[in-house]
């Protein structure tokens, strides 16, 4: 299957398996289905697709240990950077890899540990992407998955070619942003939009000290508001727009969108720091940090 998270319709699917010199090629159906017939062929083999409905210059990767199901996404696009240690694009350069030994379960296995741990979603836990049977329809797990891969990308504004960049690097090391942000897609597209979020009828006075381009504002007081048990917890209220201590929230009327660089929360304190991005009536950037205290 090919999909981003909606099928990649007409695209066009080359595999190089080990010792061929040319690439055995298919087109994808309107669903994203693709199949080619492999006889004489020997593993490992390595896979791209572009074309179709794919933008312009846009392709994805993926590996082939068994003449099985593979998938062709951008979770399989990250593991083959990691798998590599090189940017898919560069991995498959002219007519295809010129080395696949290095497509061995171990590499493999070890590339899916750091995407797991690099996205930091539970779902992830109990699915390959690799080779995972999936459709490209809502409440599909990988689907659902790869959705709220694509709209976290579109939140934070995180480039993906830094995420491939970071996995082709050996570490694969994440903006916090982007997982809360994932996390909280994922949650919302399985689950339904979040009621679990902060309201009057706590015992705490939350005090929020900003501070944007190192000029502080004056202080924004919130009285009778619960304190969130754990990190994960007031960092998903604070991504949250629903939640009336989100960043979002903190900066309403303000003159720019608001993204999340780091979240953290200790005792009673939380730390965000994010970056404004305004865009009238000048274009320009703006480093923006709040404190949460919790009293």
């Amino acid at each position: 299957m090919a999909a981003i998270d909606t099928p990649i319709a007409g695209g066009k699917v080359e595999l190089l398996c080990q010792g061929a010199s040319v690439a055995l090629s298919t087109v994808t159906s309107a669903a994203g289905a693709w199949q080619i017939d492999t006889t004489g062929q020997s593993l490992p083999c390595a896979v791209k697709i572009t074309g179709g409905s794919l933008s312009t210059g846009q392709s994805y990767h993926s590996a082939v240990l068994a003449f099985d199901n593979i998938n062709i996404t951008p979770l399989t696009d990250l593991m083959v950077a990691s798998a590599s240690g090189k940017l898919p694009a560069v991995w498959w350069s002219g007519n295809g890899p010129s080395d696949l030994s290095g497509l061995t379960p171990a590499a493999l296995e070890k590339a899916l540990v750091a995407l797991r741990t690099g996205l930091g979603l539970d779902a992830l836990k109990s699915l390959d992407p690799l080779t995972a049977q999936f459709t490209p329809v809502a409440k599909d797990k990988l689907h659902d998955i790869l959705q709220a891969f694509r709209l976290a990308l579109s939140q934070t504004g995180i480039d993906y070619s830094g995420l491939l960049s970071s996995a082709a690097s050996g570490s694969f090391v994440v903006p916090e942003s982007f997982r809360i942000s994932l996390a909280n897609n994922y949650s919302t597209i399985v689950n339904g939009p979040s009621t679990d979020i902060p309201g009057p009828g706590g015992n705490y006075t939350l005090t929020l000290n900003v501070t944007a381009s190192g000029m502080s504002m004056a202080p924004i007081s919130i009285a009778n508001v619960p304190k969130p048990s754990s990190q994960a917890e007031f960092c998903g209220w604070v991504n949250d727009p629903a939640s009336n201590v989100s960043l979002s929230q903190v900066n309403s009327g303000g003159a720019g969108s608001i993204t999340i660089n780091s979240c953290s929360f200790s005792g009673n304190v939380g730390q965000v720091s994010a970056t404004m991005t305004i865009t009238s009536p000048i274009s320009m950037t703006v480093p923006y940090s709040v404190t949460y205290t919790y009293n």
